[in-house]
């Protein structure tokens, strides 16, 4: 299983610095096919995969009161435990972050394409320009051979029958 850390202090005290890496955040709530799109792509850009699951209480900011639905632990183990992943830690600030940024410095970041929200997209753009300029930056369109969301899977679940 990778390492799981509990913040991007401890990854940057062992990533190594002879190795390039890719930096993804996310909620990563009830894994799915989505979610290994988007990291077997950024595992394939650099030499290691750094990923920042979001806490609960940072999840909850833009989700909503009842999300997450496995707790932080749980889904920083389960992203730990696939094996494009090479490190994993608990975030409570957006991997966007300045601070964030300046201190780890990735060689590659990646975003889902979400036309939906270009504000703040503009603003994780404008930080990474200012903290980390030679990060390369690319953006992962939504994984479409079929419709596949966390919240999608919520609502079916909510709305099955159950069979008499």
């Amino acid at each position: 299983m990778s390492n799981i850390f509990q913040s991007a202090i401890e990854v940057k005290n062992v990533l190594p610095q002879s190795k390039r890496f890719t930096m993804v955040g996310g909620c990563f709530d009830l894994i799915h096919v989505g979610h290994i799109h988007l990291l077997e792509y950024a595992a394939s850009l650099e030499d290691l995969l750094v990923v920042a699951v979001l806490s609960d209480s940072y999840a909850r900011k833009y989700k909503d009161s009842l999300r997450p639905i496995i707790n932080q632990k749980q889904r920083a183990k389960m992203v730990a435990s696939i094996r494009f992943v090479d490190f994993a830690y608990i975030s409570d600030i957006s991997p966007s972050n300045l601070e964030t940024l300046h201190l780890l410095k990735p060689d590659s970041v990646v975003f889902g394409e979400e036309p939906s929200n270009t504000e703040k997209m503009e603003q994780r753009m404008k930080n990474i320009m200012i903290a980390s300029p030679r990060t390369k930056i690319r953006f992962l369109p939504r994984y479409n051979e079929e419709e596949i969301s966390t919240s999608y899977i919520i609502n079916k679940i909510r709305t099955a029958t159950i069979p008499e």
